[in-house]
């Protein structure tokens, strides 16, 4: 089952973070829903996936608003973040009593290899300007039957159009296109098993790429 956060619950926990989307609660409804699309079309494929459930890390979650739903299919999910505030009152709110809550940097933080049956990426890795951090060390972290899941803002003219209707302004930290980080995973040791459009209607030029991929054996950087 899929939970989406009732917006002024969102709004009165906001902190003035330009990490955290406000989008999930913005005034507009057609944003809110697009936004809200991508979380659902990721939790779409971890229906489908034939994949255990025991242990899913929600990488860079923000505010924490997919971690009702993650922690309703998994046995423990851990949430990876620099900041915290938000998700900590969403997990209060909605009693998440097998979230794990981790306050730190990717760079830093001590977590064992093939720990997690998914990881959900979730419009955080084109803010990384070095790729090659966190994918070596998602790719670490998952167990060699698990999947990372990702959404990916595409960037294009639509997209870069849209910001403008609504008033919308590009993250500072935007380094790359979806595209580009899609193409990134595939060189260094990961292979798309799964593709999908947000929204579905617009394949030919998506607001966002929403894909699963598991690790690649046959990948080496040496």
């Amino acid at each position: 089952m899929f939970v989406e956060i009732e917006p002024n619950f969102l709004r009165t926990i906001a902190t003035d973070s330009d990490r955290v989307p406000t989008l999930y609660y913005s005034k507009y409804w057609p944003v809110r829903q697009v936004f809200w699309m991508r979380l659902k079309m990721i939790n779409f494929h971890l229906q489908r996936l034939s994949l255990s459930k025991d242990a899913c890390l929600d990488f860079g979650g923000g505010g924490g608003v997919f971690l009702p739903t993650l922690t309703r299919q998994f046995k423990t999910v851990f949430f990876l973040d620099l900041e915290d505030i938000e998700a900590r009152q969403v997990a209060e709110k909605h009693q998440l009593n097998n979230l794990k809550i981790i306050k730190d940097d990717v760079a830093a933080v001590k977590i064992p290899q093939a720990s997690f049956d998914a990881i959900i990426a979730a419009d955080v890795l084109e803010h990384f300007q070095n790729l090659s951090v966190p994918a070596s060390v998602l790719r670490s972290w998952l167990k060699p039957d698990g999947v990372l899941l990702t959404s990916l803002p595409t960037e294009n003219f639509i997209y870069t159009g849209l910001r403008k209707v609504f008033g919308i302004t590009k993250p500072a930290d935007h380094y790359h296109t979806g595209s580009e980080v899609e193409s990134y995973l595939k060189s260094h040791g990961f292979k798309q098993i799964r593709r999908t459009f947000v929204p579905l209607y617009w394949n030919i030029f998506p607001l966002f790429l929403v894909s699963a991929w598991q690790r690649d054996e046959n990948y080496s950087n040496l």
